[in-house]
């Protein structure tokens, strides 16, 4: 699973968002493109008013991305491919 937290309005299509980041968690992870995978693996775009968010100085444009998987599949090779698979 993945969530994405961040300002409303950040990503214009949150909907594709989340399905390609489905996507990307299940590509990452190695499973089969199965119907299992396909129904429990997830993606959960967050938007969350400006004021929510912020550093020490007030910058509310940060993006929080939390991934949850199981210990197997977080091996450096892995958590690499994040950055070439991720949709930006």
């Amino acid at each position: 699973m993945i969530d994405v937290y961040a300002a409303t309005g950040t990503f214009p299509d949150t909907a594709q968002l989340a399905q390609d980041l489905a996507a990307a968690v299940m590509a990452v992870e190695g499973v089969p493109n199965i119907p299992m995978f396909r129904k429990n693996t997830a993606a959960f775009v967050h938007d969350l008013p400006a004021t929510a968010l912020a550093n020490v100085d007030g910058d509310a444009s940060y993006v929080r991305v939390q991934v949850l998987t199981n210990a197997a599949r977080s091996t450096a090779t892995n958590r690499s491919l994040w950055s070439a698979t991720s949709p930006t």
